[in-house]
């Protein structure tokens, strides 16, 4: 997407609208190819898959469209709270990766393959290459050993949802369980919520010890297991390690400064470059900033108030060099991240 925006921001660890982007479900190395196709429905996902079946009578075709990957992960992706207004389906007969690059720029946000069992590791390796490469987006991909991502353990772009039983056929079945975690998390605020104890329906939990759950965590990924009588995620991070939340917070604050004051370069006739203009292009900042703290992104400070600060140099602090190129690079924004709360330690006495 052609901008004349850009927005600079790095998360400095240990300082302290509604959603963005829609999930895309695609199958590779399909028979049956669907071009790109935005839905709103589990029952617009099937009219679309039945369109691409080959066949005179129609109860067949609606039986093989079910049986499609695509539409048993859109299926559980629609059956959670929280869902997206739309979510994007596609079938390609070739590799994630090689169609990827054509359909970047789409406003997609969160990619689940549709059945990654059969993908190899360096398959599974080149699409998280890609997030790595271009940020923006999010993998959420299937995990059926940890050890499969060990390559690539230090990505911020990929989650790695482990889930897997051999000795359970109905764990074993089911084609895209983080499709799951997205549908419950899409439709959700960006920095309103966190991914860890996230209710999830449709899966079964696995049964897994401390020790399992902590080598999955150790490996950069999460997983689903019963907590307090309900079935939630394990964690909340990517492979790094990273907060999920943090790394959408980043992206939606980034996103929302470019979108925001490109329109203003579209709509209006001219922003001058003296301090009025400039002023134009700070409060824009300022109230993407004040939704972010609207939203859970943002701290609150000692004061009671929104722990960010806006500062857009005036005209006399920038160069001739600027002015003359019509180019302004002097403003600038910081702020604190309010986390959130993943463990608690809670200690009582009992007198006699």
């Amino acid at each position: 997407m052609a901008s004349d925006v850009k927005v600079n921001i790095k998360v400095k660890s240990g300082t302290g609208s509604a959603s963005f982007g829609y999930p895309l479900i695609l199958a590779v190395k399909s028979e049956k190819v669907l071009p790109y196709t935005e839905c709103v429905s589990i029952d617009e996902v099937l009219a679309v898959l039945i369109s691409i079946m080959e066949s005179d009578d129609e109860k067949t075709k609606a039986a093989g469209a079910k049986a499609t990957s695509i539409y048993q992960a859109a299926n559980l992706l629609f059956t959670q709270e929280s869902i997206p207004e739309k979510i994007a389906v596609m079938s390609v007969s070739n590799d994630a990766d090689d169609v990827l690059e054509t359909i970047w720029a789409k406003d997609w946000r969160q990619l689940l393959v549709a059945d990654m069992r059969s993908m190899a590791k360096e398959d599974i390796k080149a699409i998280a290459d890609i997030f790595e490469a271009k940020d923006s987006k999010m993998f959420f991909a299937h995990c059926e050993n940890i050890d499969d991502f060990a390559a690539f353990k230090d990505y911020e772009r990929t989650v790695a949802f482990y889930y897997n039983d051999e000795n359970d056929s109905e764990i074993k079945n089911v084609v895209c369980p983080p499709a799951a975690l997205v549908g419950a998390t899409a439709g959700k605020a960006a920095g309103s919520f966190t991914y860890k104890n996230i209710i999830l329906k449709g899966l079964k939990a696995l049964t897994l010890s401390d020790t399992e759950i902590d080598n999955i965590h150790k490996g950069g990924g999460i997983t689903f297991v019963t907590k307090s009588g309900d079935k939630v995620t394990s964690e909340g991070t990517v492979l790094s390690g990273e907060y999920i939340d943090i790394i959408d917070s980043k992206d939606w604050i980034v996103q929302r400064i470019e979108y925001k004051t490109q329109r203003a370069l579209n709509s209006l006739d001219k922003i001058s470059y003296d301090n009025n203009g400039i002023a134009v292009l700070e409060n824009i900042c300022v109230d993407v900033l004040n939704t972010a703290y609207n939203n859970g992104i943002i701290a609150v400070n000692e004061k009671g108030t929104a722990a960010y600060s806006v500062n857009y140099a005036g005209r006399s602090e920038t160069s001739l060099d600027d002015r003359t190129a019509r180019r302004y690079i002097m403003g600038e924004f910081k702020f604190s991240l309010a986390g959130a709360v993943h463990n608690v330690e809670i200690n009582g006495t009992i007198e006699i």
